[in-house]
């Protein structure tokens, strides 16, 4: 059973950016819905960012910048934080080009 917090959360209420915590947690259960293949909460999300190994890092980061809404990318990470590690993130050729432009972040060519 999901705590009362997630629960209280998960109903109509709006965050201070003006999304629904409904939007935040797939279908209210308490998992955030920038991870389409686990069930990941906002804690261990966090946690993982914090001082996680840093294979599981690098594929939380890769989550928010693939599936993230704009400002919940910002929310868990910096701009920095995403420019120290973009050259080892799992992103499709076409998104990190766009976020390298984003970013400001030059890649070598060749």
């Amino acid at each position: 059973m999901p705590d009362e917090r997630v629960k209280a959360l998960t109903t109509r209420s709006v965050s201070p950016r003006g999304y629904t915590y409904a939007i935040m947690y797939e279908g209210g259960a308490g998992s955030l819905y920038f991870f389409p293949t686990e069930k990941v909460t906002d804690e261990q999300a966090r946690r993982w960012l914090r001082e996680g190994p840093p294979q599981k890092r690098l594929w939380v980061i890769s989550c928010l910048l693939r599936y993230a809404q704009w400002n919940d990318i910002w929310t868990y990470i910096t701009r920095d934080e995403v420019r120290d590690c973009f050259a080892e993130l799992d992103l499709p050729p076409n998104l990190r080009t766009a976020w390298g432009r984003m970013l400001k972040i030059e890649t070598p060519v060749g």
